[in-house]
């Protein structure tokens, strides 16, 4: 069945490759005109959204002596003009190097000429790929899916076929997010703030900034699908939930290693925050089938 399925899998999807190009095309297309907004929606979403006190004091103080400058000089405007223009334009110096001060945020540059257009052509790639998957999917079913009929634990069950799907989706929106929305903006956070307590700030290069984002969301995104994969492979009888039990700190040892191999970022707190979901998943995973009684 393995064989046969892959092969009716690659022979529907040959039929069909005309459309699946056409739809992967069209998608990659229309959506490169939208990537510069996205781009700025990620930068936007990740980096001013952190909460970073004011670089302290020399601001503050660069601020009140503007302030008292502008004050004088609005009161020797009647008497005396050209001391008062000076103390003002002394005074919108200072303004702008308090500002500049207060500006303690990464900032995001290009280091090649082609850098962002080329960031935006791979991710209109991605996002045709996206569009594309759906009729994939579907085109790879119909090839299957007289093999499936076969398994006992999928025939007759359309049902729980589609829930499985949709738990699948499901998942992976949930993993993305919790990525996309907490696990990035917390860990850049965190990173930015220990490098501010040294007096450094940062310099992004927009590739690999966008890059480490979308791929992490994306991995983090698949590694919620854990609970359902193992599930499956459970109901298919490739695996017990006995085998998954007695070997849980082997499997945590090995969801470390694959979280450290497929992190984008080499720092340990990157690779723990991606591993700590595998593991809660994996015990969850196992609560799961204890109560539907596998």
């Amino acid at each position: 069945m393995p064989f046969e399925g892959v092969f009716s899998i690659i022979s529907e999807l040959k039929k069909r490759i005309v459309y699946i190009f056409a739809l992967f095309g069209a998608g990659a297309v229309i959506s490169f005109s939208y990537m510069g907004e996205v781009i700025k929606k990620i930068e936007f979403d990740m980096l001013y959204g952190m909460n970073i006190p004011d670089k302290p004091d020399a601001s503050k103080q660069l601020l009140d002596i503007s302030h008292k400058l502008s004050t004088i000089s609005n009161q020797l405007a009647d008497n005396n003009s050209i001391i008062a223009q000076n103390l003002s334009g002394v005074s919108g110096e200072l303004l702008n190097i308090s500002q500049n001060l207060n500006i303690y945020k990464p900032n995001i540059i290009y280091l090649t000429p082609m850098e962002v257009v080329m960031l935006e052509f791979k991710m209109s790639i991605v996002f045709g790929i996206l569009i594309a998957s759906p009729l994939i999917m579907f085109y790879a079913y119909r090839g299957a899916r007289k093999q499936l009929a076969n398994l006992s634990y999928i025939h007759g069950k359309t049902s729980l076929v589609v829930s499985t799907i949709l738990a699948s989706l499901a998942l992976f929106i949930i993993g993305a997010s919790y990525a996309y929305f907490y696990m990035l903006p917390f860990f850049l956070e965190f990173l930015y703030k220990d490098a501010m307590s040294l007096g450094i700030n940062a310099n992004f290069s927009i590739y690999e900034f966008i890059s480490f984002i979308v791929l992490t969301t994306v991995i983090l995104g698949f590694a919620f699908e854990l609970p359902v994969i193992l599930t499956f492979l459970v109901h298919l009888g490739v695996i017990s939930r006995k085998t998954l039990t007695h070997y849980r700190k082997h499997a945590i040892v090995i969801l470390l290693i694959i979280a450290a191999w497929i992190t984008p970022d080499p720092t340990m707190l990157t690779q723990v925050m991606v591993a700590l979901p595998f593991i809660i998943l994996y015990e969850a995973s196992l609560v799961v089938m204890r109560l539907t009684g596998k």
